[in-house]
């Protein structure tokens, strides 16, 4: 019972969950790695990487960025397209400062690094140190705009930054900000340049869904929620709030394969450009051996990891179908077509 027949060279796993209203949901993730060759071309890992079952963080949940989200989110309404890597200098010289950017489909992204600074005090008040010189910078939330301020003896005078806690530069009180972090990651048009200023935090990973703004999408859960829809979701719950990546690198209507990936100074060449691999997969669910139905996918999440370079794809349905749950047997998943495209747009695989 509930079993998968998966008939692809890619990773799979399954899931039941419940809709807004309380009816079951039969979720299925397929998830792809591909490497990146020189050329631009992509070719199938050897290794693929697994179905990502719950959110995973870099560390402490309450204190770290989230490096996976689940792949088995009831739906998105979007592909996320998500970035894991490092600011290269160009040619590896150090540099105190550089822009690095992301282009596919409706996202043009670019955001600026500069190395590592500190606040400290001065003729002027509290300033930002010099940047000291790096060749390659981590792009996590941890180096954006936000964090914690837990200065304050009494426990109830501390605060954080909901949009990023684990970030750094967010402060009650300037003083709290002597000898500590400026943040490396910004927006190009909304740089730094005094202490009290509390920038978007910015980034190309995940957002944890216990950080703003995908809180504020959660729903209301108040005294008639608990009266009248407990423990369903709230009735204005958002399903945007299943997205994970930043809403500057939401893709609506899904990427479909073929569209051409830019990054600049996110790899050791400076420059790498692939295409979304073009997959076209089946599903065939059956109940008791006497009935079945077809059913496909969408692309709902692209996560590049240039520092390997690997670009990983995770294709995802949902089944309706409340009044069977105890009658499904199996989903076999099959590859219909797989067509890899070079840089250039030439197809160099295709598969029947």
């Amino acid at each position: 019972m509930w079993a998968l027949n998966n008939q692809t060279p890619f990773a799979a796993e399954r899931t039941w969950t419940r809709d807004k209203n309380g009816a079951e949901v039969w979720l299925i993730a397929v998830k792809g790695t591909f490497d990146i060759n020189i050329d631009g071309s992509l070719t199938l890992a050897d290794e693929q990487e697994e179905v990502i079952m719950a959110p995973e963080f870099n560390g402490d949940p309450l204190a770290t960025s989230l490096r996976y989200d689940t792949d088995l989110p009831h739906k998105k309404l979007a592909t996320d397209v998500l970035i894991s890597g490092h600011a290269y200098a160009p040619q590896g010289k150090p540099v105190t400062k550089l822009l690095v950017g992301l282009r596919l489909a409706n996202i043009e992204k670019v955001l600026h690094v500069t190395g590592d600074r500190t606040w400290v005090n001065s003729l002027l008040g509290i300033s930002m140190s010099d940047p000291q010189p790096f060749t390659t910078m981590p792009i996590t939330y941890e180096r954006a705009f936000g964090g914690m301020d837990l200065s304050n003896t009494d426990p109830t005078k501390h605060d954080w930054d909901v949009r990023n806690p684990a970030g750094s530069g967010f402060a009650k009180d300037k003083n709290h900000l002597i000898g500590k972090p400026v943040p490396n990651i910004e927006d190009r048009k909304s740089l730094i340049t005094h202490w009290k200023q509390k920038p978007e935090p910015v980034g190309f990973s995940p957002i944890a869904g216990h950080w703003s703004p995908r809180t504020k999408l959660a729903g209301t859960y108040d005294e008639k929620w608990e009266k009248t829809r407990q423990p369903l979701l709230a009735e204005d719950f958002d399903e945007a709030y299943y997205q994970c990546a930043p809403v500057d690198q939401q893709v609506k209507g899904h990427l479909k394969g073929g569209e051409l990936v830019e990054l600049k100074n996110l790899s050791p060449s400076g420059r790498l450009q692939f295409r979304i691999p073009r997959i076209s997969l089946s599903f065939t669910t059956n109940f008791d051996g006497s009935s079945s139905e077809q059913h496909r996918a969408t692309l709902h999440t692209v996560h590049i990891k240039p520092d390997i370079p690997q670009v990983v794809c995770v294709w995802h349905t949902h089944l309706e179908c409340h009044h069977k749950v105890l009658k499904l047997t199996d989903t076999r998943i099959r590859l219909k077509e797989r067509i890899l495209l070079s840089e250039q747009g030439k197809e160099n695989t295709f598969v029947v």
